[in-house]
């Protein structure tokens, strides 16, 4: 009944310890097993063992381990996600990689050559054993027992994706490859809810108005910045001077507990653009964003981006502006700083339009951020330098990280308040309005999280700076929206705020504008629960 004289049986062993390198990764250095009791890593252990082993009794061996080898193929993604994030791909970093080319968000698995070499050589390896030592016959015999396990691993597999049945203790989510499985399922039901909300868009209109007739130039600016940290600005508290140019800008307004509601950027753009949320956060499939409706108001709309340009989603916005500019370099090009930005904004600048909405979405200190400032701007130091290794984010060297995100973080405070003395040269109504898709962590807890992206987050993957600039003759206009700005700075507000704030900045009005969510407002509400969505696609309380 089992073919207990195998020769090959110490090549299975081998090929079954490769596939399950990242389990075994998992279960050492998630955080889901941080100061976990031994029992409940045993278990997952056990089981992890259990699921893998479970196709081998109704398959051929060969077969089993061909098949097996598709998830040696993408297991440096799960094991590259855990070890940055302490825990398995999440729906969100599977859908950057459908989303964008695979140089940008796998930047950090190519940062060296060697190490693809070698994962290459070990790729072949592991196929050259499956296909020349591994005897191509079953385990068992026995056709009942090939059957009862087929039907038992079908059993397992509704009960462990099914949201009634899945049992947290068993990690049934969080073990590879399964795993890796249900996220490109959820990644694929996304895109077609996309696909289908493509139709209820095409008719949808805000009916959107501008409020008064001033026959004035206006210009609105919202800049879109990348990877910002609250407490890393030296205008927010830092003891580090990190914007010092920010601090001279007058009229600048610097809120203090603002919060993003995703912790990636492709999660967190759809709630900064339109009006979806954590709590509904599919609306942004059948609904416009905060651009159309300033389009709808008489506005001429521009989009000037460094990044993004490959995302369904901002593609969609951008096209229906009246002139879009993407940057064509790759993201770690040399020389491929936010100030290149520039000459397509001047070029707007310079443009007659009365009634003007620009956006400018930024790379601002996205990992790496050593790539993100010229060499002057390297002030704080020893820092990183150069394609630095993944194998240096290490809490080890985190006072390197912490010197290199500053220095990020001092280009940025350069960007923006230079941004602002060109748009303030124009002498007219205008406004800038400048906020972070998501925050960063630097080796902050005990945990020594660091990026962002995680399931497990921090208050640091979510407290992000958020500025408002208004011009002298904005003031003018509107001294009740400037003042209203000033008193609702310390109020607790999220990116569920943006949509109905820069619509009202512009006094643009809408049938459904709520200015109880308007920061220009004095019937602005703070909120009372902030909720955050995960990388794995779920909503949680936030702070």
């Amino acid at each position: 009944m089992f073919y207990s004289e195998r020769k090959d049986r110490g090549w299975i062993l081998l090929l079954s310890f490769i596939v399950l390198i990242p389990n075994i990764l998992l279960l050492f250095y998630g955080s889901d097993f941080n100061n976990h009791p031994f029992f409940k890593m045993l278990i997952f252990a056990l089981f992890s063992c259990f699921l893998f082993a479970l196709p081998s009794f109704f398959l051929k061996t060969r077969v089993f381990f061909l098949l097996q080898g598709i998830f040696v193929l993408l297991a440096p993604l799960e094991i590259a996600h855990i070890y940055l994030n302490q825990m398995p791909a999440t729906s969100a970093f599977l859908l950057s990689i459908v989303d964008t080319n695979w140089n940008e968000t796998s930047e950090v698995l190519t940062s060296v050559r060697i190490p693809l070499i070698l994962l290459g050589l070990f790729w072949i390896f592991y196929f050259w054993v499956v296909f020349r030592k591994i005897e191509n016959r079953y385990f068992f015999s026995s056709k009942k027992i090939r059957f009862g396990a087929l039907g038992i691993f079908l059993i397992i597999l509704f009960a462990g994706y099914s949201h009634h049945y899945s049992s947290s203790l068993l990690h049934f989510r969080k073990i590879y490859p399964y795993d890796l499985i249900l996220r490109f399922y959820q990644v694929c039901a996304t895109k077609q809810e996309i696909h289908a909300g493509e139709k209820q868009l095409q008719n949808f209109r805000f009916e959107a108005q501008k409020a008064d007739s001033l026959n004035e130039k206006e210009i609105y600016v919202f800049v879109i910045g990348e990877t910002g940290r609250y407490s890393s600005y030296s205008i927010n508290g830092y003891a580090r001077n990190t914007s010092p140019m920010l601090a001279q800008v007058e009229n600048l307004v610097t809120y203090s507990d603002f919060f993003s509601e995703a912790n990636i950027t492709s999660s967190s753009l759809p709630m900064i653009l339109t009006r979806a949320t954590p709590m509904a956060y599919n609306r942004f499939y059948v609904e416009k964003s905060f651009v159309d409706a300033f389009r709808e108001a008489g506005f001429k709309t521009y989009w000037i981006a460094n990044q993004s340009g490959e995302n369904p989603f901002i593609r969609r916005i951008a096209h229906d502006t009246d002139q879009s500019f993407f940057m064509e370099n790759e993201r770690d090009a040399q020389n491929n700083y936010d100030e290149k930005l520039w000459p397509f904004l001047e070029e707007v600048l310079r443009k007659d339009d009365k009634k003007v909405l620009i956006v400018l979405h930024t790379l601002g200190s996205h990992f790496r951020y050593n790539f993100r400032y010229p060499s002057n701007f390297e002030v704080f130091k020893p820092c990183l330098a150069g394609a630095f290794d993944i194998r240096l984010i290490s809490s080890k060297n985190k006072q390197q990280f912490i010197n290199t995100y500053d220095n990020s973080i001092l280009y940025t405070d350069f960007f923006l308040a230079t941004t602002i003395q060109k748009i303030d040269s124009l002498h007219c109504i205008s406004s800038l309005v400048y906020v972070a898709d998501h925050g960063e962590n630097l080796f902050d807890t005990p945990e020594n999280v660091v990026m962002h992206g995680g399931s497990y987050f921090t208050e640091y993957d979510f407290h992000v700076p958020f500025f408002v600039w208004t011009s002298g003759k904005y003031n003018l206009h509107y001294p009740e929206k400037v003042e209203n700005l000033q008193q609702n700075k310390d109020k607790k507000l999220s990116a569920g705020n943006i949509f109905y704030s820069i619509l009202d900045m512009a006094d643009i009005t809408f049938p459904e504008q709520q200015l109880q969510k308007s920061i220009a407002s004095d019937r602005l509400q703070e909120d009372s629960v902030r909720y955050v969505i995960n990388t794995n696609m779920e909503m949680k309380r936030g702070y």
